[in-house]
């Protein structure tokens, strides 16, 4: 199989369509296994006990980023720095080796205060027992991370949804079989979590086992540190936001409505399919190409077909999100769509701003990305409280996309600042503002339907964007690409 950097312009494009199709297929379940575990967990636990799974969810998610604290981005850079084998596996080994000494000192420190992180996340009954198993269940999480990591930048497809395939199945299995065979509560859930992930952990990392070795020294690792902390502080900065939503909710707006709110964000979680399969797709193919002439080209050709694509998707969410609500728990969640389009759009535009960033990773300079990520948890925390007082729930969601827009922008300024690439950044902002204007005047006429649950007016949306996009975006060579493209696969 050819490299990215080995193809032409319309071969790199197939490659990475070809790369979001199967990683895309992969990620597509884990991230369906929140769909069908919501409907499972939201029907059998009452609003406030989804809540906080939901709410214990997401801290698990914070405490596997500051353990793996950078290290795969670190790696995913320094791994095409040099295409000798032996270089390669001491960049890997070196990582694993870090990250293998973080968890064990920070999971330790964990158990010993288990008891004051009871009382910080406010939990009642089997307190202690949930934050064992949320403990035990970390080092094995970032075994997942890492091995998947690697696999994907190798280009190791079929190990690669195995792990992704194989870990989502067996929880969903081991979910359904605990309601329908036990009373299953909190506790077990966090249990069979922690079965699966430990079992493909240990799996994920046999599947890479040719690229470990014993550690030469801690050289690379010394280069990689500096580039591999700030991304470190970056991805904990990402990974609070959810968090601190939910605690927001929690403690301005009731448990209950922490309940409605973790619904609609499971409802907005659906736009991370497509938008996972082009990152997973993205991370490697736009750094094995960034050294060729014609990179800057093939990198304008992506922003505006993905941007057009992710608004499409997300105002196409935003139409359907009642109707799915009802049709996956019950009228008890309805009303929880309100959240569905602020917080969908905040998701894509995370995305895109990761794409225009990618200066910032090309140079080198992560620590850069921290000014922009500061950025936006001092909006969050200035906004959040005070927008959830006023307009309760819906004020919360916006107040999320807000803080995320300004990240996007700094993020973006500063990437340009310091490695410039030349985005066409007329078309992706004319696409951005159609899918903001759609979505808040589907906001402020909720009950305009062309059936239950379905409204029209993103629909609407939905229609402008595709015609801007291939009458005003794209140009006539972009244009003709796609056709030939569209074309191929017909005939195939």
């Amino acid at each position: 199989m050819k490299l990215p950097n080995k193809l032409n312009q319309f071969e790199r494009f197939r490659f990475l369509l070809s790369d979001a199709a199967v990683y895309g297929f992969g990620g597509a379940l884990n991230k369906l296994l929140a769909l069908f575990t919501f409907p499972l967990l939201a029907r059998y636990f009452s609003v406030e006990q989804f809540g906080i799974i939901d709410l214990l969810n997401t801290t698990v998610v914070l405490l596997v980023t500051f353990l793996v604290f950078g290290q795969d981005s670190a790696v995913a850079r320094f791994f095409y720095d040099d295409e000798n084998s032996s270089h390669r596996r001491q960049v890997v080994s070196q990582s694993l080796a870090f990250q293998i000494i973080i968890f064990a000192f920070v999971c330790s420190i964990l158990w010993l205060n288990i008891g004051l992180i009871v009382d910080v996340l406010s939990l009642k009954t089997d307190g202690e027992l949930i934050v064992k198993f949320i403990i035990l269940q970390a080092p094995f999480f970032v075994f997942i991370n890492f091995s998947q990591g690697l696999l994907k930048w190798t280009f190791k497809r079929k190990h690669f949804l195995f792990i992704s395939v194989g870990s989502t199945v067996a929880t969903l299995i081991g979910l359904v079989l605990g309601v329908a065979l036990f009373e299953l509560d909190i506790v077990g859930v966090f249990a069979i979590y922690f079965i699966v992930r430990g079992t493909f952990g240990l799996l994920g990392i046999y599947l890479v086992r040719q690229w470990i070795t014993i550690p030469n020294n801690f050289r690379i690792l010394k280069e990689m540190l500096p580039f591999a902390i700030p991304f470190g502080l970056i991805c904990i900065a990402a990974s609070f936001l959810p968090v601190f939503e939910r605690n927001v909710a929690l403690n301005y707006i009731g448990a209950d409505e922490l309940g409605f709110f973790a619904a609609g964000a499971k409802i907005a979680l659906i736009i991370g399919l497509p938008i996972y399969a082009f990152e997973t797709a993205w991370g490697p193919f736009s750094l094995s190409i960034f050294k060729e002439n014609d990179a800057t080209k093939t990198y304008q050709l992506m922003l505006p077909i993905f941007t057009a694509f992710i608004c499409c998707t997300c105002l196409f969410l935003t139409s359907i999100s009642e109707f799915l609500l009802i049709l996956l728990v019950s009228d008890k969640y309805a009303g929880a769509g309100i959240v569905v389009f602020a917080l969908s759009l905040t998701k894509a535009i995370q995305s895109i701003g990761g794409v225009t960033g990618l200066g910032i990773t090309l140079a080198k300079k992560s620590y850069i990305k921290l000014y922009s990520y500061l950025l936006m948890i001092l909006v969050a925390f200035l906004i959040l409280p005070l927008l959830s007082k006023n307009f309760g729930l819906s004020g919360l969601a916006f107040g999320s996309l807000i803080a995320m827009v300004t990240w996007a922008v700094m993020e973006t300024y500063l990437s340009q600042r310091i490695h410039p690439i030349e985005w066409r950044f007329t078309s992706t902002i004319l696409i951005l503002l159609t899918t903001i204007i759609f979505g808040f005047l589907h906001q402020i006429t909720l009950d305009s339907y062309l059936f239950k649950g379905v409204s029209f007016i993103p629909l609407i949306g939905i229609l402008l964007i595709i015609f801007l996009a291939w009458f005003k975006v794209f140009n006539v060579d972009q244009r003709t690409l796609l056709t030939n493209i569209f074309f191929q696969k017909i005939k195939h």
